[in-house]
């Protein structure tokens, strides 16, 4: 569990930034030579960027300027909380309050962004690398979308108004306008044009995929940014150049445009070569225009656009804001998400988590929508099945600083889902933590055990598509599990989860089940801030975790534990299927923890209804 303390180590800006933001904690810098640590922060840098360009056009460069001067000393100022205070408000004005948006990163980063630095893909870069060809967005992208859809929706909920992603069927069509130079665009109601100059035109055209790829999560002018930082982290060997015009009813016309050089920028330092190389995103007024790549764009009202080719002079695209939709109404994602998994034909579902909310949260329409589609596939499942569905909403107290109670989310999902029998579970649990080490234990007897890796503290097993899971971050100290692995142990539990609580109650001579006195202990949290907030919060929690200690060290597997996840799992006929309503920026974890239960050799299927209760985009992955 986190204190307000944790990733925070003071050391030199640039391992401090990495620490707060992405998987390279502390003890992982602290081995990298300084060519791999400047690359990482350049990495990162640039996502910072593309996140923090939902402000307005010219906070990136503000933000860069900013952190410049704060890692060099000549501002007095924490470059952790100073890249949180552009995150969150675009501003440079720190206020020492926790940041959501940070605590959201680091997560995430951890879970899905881990990269190649300090690993070892041996065999399975084959499968990597036939991925890069395949229909398929690249990790590192998906990933990037995935936080710019958070720290959208998050700004959003707060109520800024921001562009909308235009959920339309229409494809793009291509022109090759030149040996060099590639356009696309709808051809009904357009809203977009994308032009891309580059002297191959298999890159050209990959480009113009992931650009349309990415359109089903982000604005144009969002996918023109993440494409932007994702150019640059491949390092081509070759020039490439791209611009979007978009129009929408927000900002009227947005016009993102930006160049790479395989050359870079010698002699800059990381936040240089960022800064020599931001993106150009111009806001044109109506009567205004703007020249790239030998097309002009012209806005011609508060919501139009024409694109004009230069030579010969012709007009090659009008462009207008997408008609106005109503917003997206929890009920009518439901009924869509009824029809999704009316064409299950797999075993019968054994559990759903349809409530997964981060205890720093606030309560917000992502989880008024996840409990509407949660309710009605439960009144669904209940007609279709023989075996009712464990209901196993989780919160995760693990990762962040809590400030919702369970106590208010628990009264939130009974206002839904009524009365029906509820496992409401603590991501810190020491029930999922002594299922961790009895996994780990298997795990370790079985042909990936040869394959586990270290990189700074952590441990890690190599994917299958080339990946890597954190198993535990600070294997030798606190050992904390890593959130893919959790997941795997998570869906164990809920197999059998009576089974569990009852194992734990009888064996510790428990008066309350775990899960329902960890509650009760961070409920506690309001009454606790006088005498220490969060932090204080948490060690209460630690203090009760101690007396079982004896089943939730890796190191010291118990075979009690052991021989009782054994013979859950020999129960399956012929697996435990599970079913998870979740926003679809958790669809890069979920697709790991189905990896990872492939690989284990888990008798475990993971079904998953995700959506995004902004834009109405909804889909169900199983496999």
């Amino acid at each position: 569990m986190i204190l307000t303390t944790t990733y925070r180590d003071r050391t030199v800006a640039s391992r401090d930034l990495l620490a707060a933001y992405s998987p390279l904690d502390h003890a992982t810098t602290a081995t990298l030579p300084a060519e791999a640590l400047d690359s990482a922060l350049e990495r990162l840098a640039r996502r910072l960027v593309a996140l923090i360009a939902l402000h307005g056009p010219q906070v990136p460069a503000r933000f860069l300027d900013a952190l410049t001067a704060a890692a060099t000393g000549a501002v007095p100022v924490d470059v952790v909380d100073l890249a949180a205070a552009f995150l969150e408000r675009g501003t440079g004005e720190v206020t020492g309050l926790p940041s959501e948006l940070q605590q959201e990163l680091v997560h995430f980063s951890r879970i899905v962004d881990l990269g190649q630095l300090g690993l070892h893909t041996g065999a399975a870069e084959h499968a990597l690398r036939r991925l890069r060809g395949s229909d398929r967005l690249p990790d590192a992208l998906k990933v990037l979308s995935e936080l710019i859809i958070v720290a959208r929706s998050r700004l959003i909920q707060r109520g800024r108004a921001l562009p909308l992603p235009w959920l339309c069927s229409e494809a793009a069509v291509e022109s090759e306008v030149a040996d060099d130079l590639t356009t696309a665009s709808p051809t009904v109601s357009p809203d977009y044009w994308v032009v891309v100059r580059c002297e191959r035109r298999r890159l050209r055209r990959q480009f113009r995929f992931e650009l349309s790829a990415l359109l089903e999560y982000l604005t144009p002018a969002e996918a023109a940014l993440a494409l932007w930082a994702h150019c640059y982290e491949q390092r081509l060997g070759v020039a490439v150049e791209l611009a979007v015009a978009q129009v929408d009813a927000t900002t009227g016309t947005t016009v993102v445009a930006w160049r790479y050089q395989p050359s870079g920028t010698p002699g800059r330092d990381a936040f240089g070569r960022v800064s020599d190389t931001l993106p150009a995103i111009t806001h044109l007024p109506p009567g205004a225009a703007t020249t790239i790549c030998d097309h002009q764009v012209r806005s011609t009202g508060p919501t139009s656009a024409v694109v004009a080719q230069a030579a010969p002079p012709r007009v090659v695209a009008e462009l207008s804001a997408p008609a106005a939709v109503a917003p997206v109404r929890p009920a009518d994602l439901a009924t869509r998400a009824c029809e999704r998994l009316a064409a299950y034909t797999g075993p019968e579902l054994v559990s759903m988590e349809a409530g997964h909310i981060h205890l720093d949260r606030d309560l917000d329409t992502d989880q008024d929508a996840g409990v509407a589609i949660g309710a009605a596939l439960l009144g669904m499942l209940a007609a279709r099945q023989n075996r009712p569905v464990a209901l196993t909403p989780m919160m995760d107290d693990d990762h962040v600083l809590v400030r919702l109670t369970p106590e208010s989310y628990r009264r939130f999902l009974r206002r839904t889902f009524g009365p029906v029998p509820m496992h409401l579970i603590c991501e810190s649990s020491p029930i999922i933590r002594a299922i961790v080490v009895a996994l780990f234990q298997r795990l370790r007897n079985s042909r990936p055990a040869g394959h586990l890796q270290r990189r700074g503290g952590n441990l890690y097993l190599p994917l299958e598509d080339g990946t890597h899971c954190e198993l535990f971050e600070n294997i030798d100290g606190a050992a904390i599990t890593g959130c893919v692995f959790f997941e795997a142990a998570l869906l164990i539990y809920r197999s059998a989860p009576k089974r569990f609580d009852a194992y734990f109650t009888d064996r510790y001579q428990l008066d309350a089940g775990v899960h329902e006195h960890a509650a009760a202990l961070l409920s506690r949290h309001d009454r606790a801030k006088a005498a220490g907030g969060h932090d204080a919060t948490i060690a209460a929690l630690q203090d009760y975790y101690r007396r079982f200690a004896d089943v939730t060290n890796p190191h010291r597997p118990d075979r009690h534990i052991t021989a009782l996840v054994n013979d859950v799992l020999a129960g399956a006929d012929p697996v435990y299927a599970h079913l998870n309503v979740l926003e679809d920026y958790y669809e890069v974890q979920q697709h790991r923890v189905r990896a990872l239960l492939t690989l284990l050799d888990l008798p475990l299927r993971l079904v998953t209804v995700h959506f995004n209760a902004t834009t109405g985009r909804l889909a169900l992955c199983d496999g």
